[in-house]
């Protein structure tokens, strides 16, 4: 009988090391996929060298752990994760489970202490246990019978340790990895250690004494500048050793962890969604030729002969099934369409001519219609042939019943993309009944009817005019750029006296730490942090060498917005429009907020002169047209005094008063008269940052102050406005208690999804459950003026076309004569969106570029 073997998968820490492994890779419909490459192709190719016949994926599960508990600051100050890997942890999750691998979450505790309790657990039963991790902490599980897997080098490489190998590297045996954390800290997990103890001291002491009780013992002998650095601190040394430790008792059953045989139509599926050709090659998997595809839903369809569209026009329900061919959105049109009713009559029509499928639906005016993807449907029928209330858009319905979840696709009852339209049209069927029955005729269902749905064909408009660039203006910004970044490149190589690759973490680390000496202030997994943070830190340095970081965070200003916004919207300009049609979604934040790709206009920068000289290419469509742009006043804010009843602030509202230099005469206890400019702008940092739930020490991070100085801050804040204080807390409390948030209309954001999203922990639950029933109320509310004033839009004279919602603001273009007109109707519009306890005010600007509105 063949020995038994387990592998034990670090599913996050693998995750992340495929992420930052691998270049930018993309899904044909603009899905990131790097992660989902990278950790695949490492999974399978040790599979392939191991042959387990047990396997265990074990990822870390949502809420907080022991380690919380016991440490409050425990992995406190952790950046949050990319966007674009947040949204691949679901697709990696799905791929293992279609590999049919077991898949692994214990609540309360990390996914490390569970593999090391795995591995304990088949090593005394005589399996041989292999770790296949990116992560050091797992070292200290070493022992015989036990492995670690770890990659070295992309994703392709790895080295193996055992006990001994470890023992021949670091110096000490695996059992003292524990001690060597809690000397040396562990600043991906915010773990103190000594300071002034490095790699190279820690592996000494370890060496000649064994543990850190060994060093206590011994601290005589110790140099006294070393003992001085160890002996106050032992307490804490001990405390971070318990931190570092595993606990390795789960109740874990290794018996259970056996494969079971892949789901190879998933897995077809899944890899024709995403785009991963060779990944099906590896799997010796075949899916769909495109063409071939074409091919069979061509084969498969009804004949256009099925029924007439007239037979079906008394039907109270149809299904429209749809297929679009053409660059979205400007050259998005149907090229299939399939109408279906309930008794299974189809009507179907290839590549029908242009406004045919709008005549024919305007024919069936009884019918209620479900579809996917409402507002891609109005891009390819050019117009608005169904009206918002007969449409019941499932893409929208899976949207507002889970806002956080990164895929709002349509699946068939089988949980499989459908190919064919006959396919589609059963799934729109069974998806709709099910969300009827969720949604029910509450507010959600009230949220769908009156904003969601009727924002769809307002989109699908703005991304059809675009927004018009001035290409020779961004040509020449973006050269500029390029001559600014060779500059500091040079700058950068005469201080250090060496070149580097600048965009190389790894080079710039070695360059700061290692050849200039300056003090490293944060690590990673895969060694020092040159994030913003720490160069913004070094910059403070009172040292002639801290002009190398400051240039260093010059050099990445410019080259994000060369790279990221310069030439990525000069690539995006359409050659026939001269403008850029980004895609606006609805459907992708778990605030309700609007975002836009392809390219992403909403995080045009907006202070400093490079940010300036960029807006300023962004022009009406032609010269005697105008922005004409509203921006609401401390929207958030006002939502605030409306949801919390605090009086203080409903009065400064309604008065008209400076909310940030009431703020601080409150808080730092000044008259109004005698709030300075700089008074003000901490005001306004504390404002919005107790708004989002920003702790004490995120507080005194921003503010540049002791976390001492920062509570006192929030207590005064708090001693001033304890209604505030009072919403605060129940909105967390109510949040917990029904399991979601909820805004002033009734969005809900369900706190289970929002790991996805937003990272673990009670702090960052709160910080959801604090702000997004702000956040939500405030994109609404900019919804429904958006959808008032596209209706409004349509009487005023100069063509008034809204183009962009920015942040909390919404920019028209019209002709310049109407501009007065035009802004008067916005201004109204936007300011009784909503009937709230404090007055909502916009405040207008108009303008010949986006840089003057």
């Amino acid at each position: 009988m063949a020995k038994q073997k387990l592998l034990l998968v670090d599913g996050h820490a693998l995750a992340f090391r495929a992420f930052y492994a691998l270049p930018e890779l993309n899904a044909p419909d603009g899905t990131p996929t790097n992660a989902v490459l990278g950790f695949v192709n490492m999974l399978l190719k040790v599979l392939n060298d191991e042959k387990p016949t047990h396997v265990a994926v074990v990822f870390d599960a949502k809420g907080e752990t022991f380690r919380h508990q016991a440490y409050r600051e425990y992995k406190a100050g952790r950046q949050p994760a990319p966007d674009a890997f947040k949204v691949q942890l679901p697709l990696i999750k799905e791929l293992v489970a279609l590999l049919g691998l077991p898949l692994l979450e214990i609540e309360g505790v990390e996914a490390d202490d569970v593999i090391a309790s795995a591995a304990l657990r088949a090593a005394s039963s005589g399996v041989e246990a292999s770790i296949l991790t990116a992560d050091k902490d797992l070292m200290q599980v070493l022992a015989p019978g036990i492995r670690v897997i770890r990659p070295s080098k992309g994703v392709s490489d790895f080295k193996v340790y055992d006990a001994e190998t470890f023992t021949e590297e670091y110096g000490f045996p695996p059992r003292a990895f524990v001690d060597y954390l809690a000397l040396v800290g562990d600043k991906v997990d915010n773990v103190p250690g000594v300071p002034g103890i490095g790699d190279k001291r820690a592996s000494s002491l370890l060496r000649e004494y064994g543990s850190v009780e060994g060093i206590f013992e011994h601290l005589d002998e110790l140099p006294s500048s070393l003992k001085e650095k160890i002996k106050p601190l032992r307490d804490r040394i001990l405390e971070s050793r318990g931190l570092a430790k595993l606990e390795a008792d789960l109740p874990v059953e290794v018996e259970s962890f056996l494969p079971k045989e892949p789901d190879i139509e998933g897995l077809k599926a899944l890899c024709r969604k995403l785009g991963l050709k060779k990944l099906a090659e590896r799997l010796k998997i075949e899916i769909d030729d495109p063409k071939k595809s074409e091919e069979r839903s061509v084969a498969t369809e009804p004949a256009p002969q099925n029924s007439s569209i007239d037979e079906l026009a008394g039907e109270d329900e149809l299904v429209i099934a749809w297929q679009g061919e053409g660059a979205y959105p400007k050259r998005f049109a149907v090229k299939r369409l399939l109408i279906s009713s309930r008794d299974g009559r189809h009507f179907f029509i290839e590549s029908p001519s242009k406004g045919w499928p709008s005549q024919a639906l305007g024919g069936l005016r009884s019918s209620k219609f479900y579809l996917w993807g409402y507002k891609e449907f109005c891009q390819a029928l050019g117009e608005l042939t169904v009206p918002c209330d007969r449409i019941w858009d499932v893409k929208v319905g899976h949207y507002l019943l889970h806002p956080d979840m990164p895929d709002h696709g349509l699946k068939t009852s089988g949980g499989l993309m459908p190919v064919t339209l006959l396919e589609q049209s059963s799934a729109v069927w069974h998806v709709k009944e099910a969300q009827e029955a969720e949604l029910g005729d509450g507010t959600l269902r009230k949220l769908m009817i009156e904003i969601d749905q009727p924002l769809s064909p307002v989109l699908a408009e703005m991304e059809a005019y675009g927004l018009a660039v001035d290409r020779k203006a961004l040509e020449d910004l973006a050269g500029e750029l390029v001559v600014r970044i060779k500059e500091v490149e040079a700058s950068i190589a005469r201080m250090a006296g060496t070149e580097i690759n600048l965009n190389s973490p790894k080079q710039v680390g070695w360059l700061l730490f290692e050849k200039l000496g300056l003090p490293p202030t944060k690590r990673t997994k895969t060694g020092y942090s040159t994030d913003v943070t720490v160069l913004e830190e070094l910059s403070k340095l009172d040292t002639e060498l801290s002009e190398v970081p400051k240039k260093l965070l010059e050099h990445r200003e410019l080259s994000k917005l060369l790279s990221g916004f310069a030439q990525a919207i000069l690539r995006a300009i359409d050659r026939e429009s001269g403008c850029v049609h980004s895609t606006f979604d609805h459907t992708s934040t778990g605030t309700g907020r609007l975002s836009s790709r392809d390219p992403n206009i909403q995080n045009i920068p907006a202070y400093g002169e490079n940010a300036f000289t960029l807006r300023k290419a962004f022009v009406p469509h032609t010269p005697d047209r105008v922005f004409v742009a509203g921006d609401y006043s401390q929207i958030e804010l006002r939502v605030l005094a409306h949801l919390s009843k605090e009086e203080r602030l409903s009065e400064a509202f309604s008065a008209g008063r400076d909310i940030h230099a009431e703020t601080a005469s409150w808080v730092f206890g000044v008259a109004g008269d005698a709030v300075t400019p700089e008074l003000r702008r901490l005001a306004k940092m504390i404002n919005f940052g107790l708004l989002y739930g920003m702790s004490p020490f995120g507080l005194s991070q921003r503010l540049g102050i002791a976390r001492s100085e920062a509570q006192r801050i929030m207590e005064r804040y708090f001693q001033a406005l304890p209604k505030v204080k009072d919403y605060l807390e129940r909105s967390f409390e109510e949040a917990k208690a029904r399991g979601y948030t909820l805004s002033i209309f009734g969005r809900r954001r369900p706190l289970g999804e929002v790991s996805t999203t937003e990272g673990r922990g009670a702090d960052a639950m709160r910080r959801v459950a604090i702000n997004t029933p702000i956040q939500s109320s405030a994109a609404d509310i900019a919804k429904l003026a958006m959808i008032e004033f596209s209706r409004r839009a349509e009487r005023l004279s100069g063509e008034a076309r809204m183009v962009l919602q920015i942040h909390d603001s919404i920019v028209c273009e019209c002709n310049g004569r109407s501009a007065d007109e035009v802004e008067e109707a916005l201004k109204e519009t936007m300011e009784s969106a909503v009937k709230l306890d404090v007055p909502i005010r916009a405040q207008m600007k108009r303008g010949g570029s986006l840089a003057e509105v």
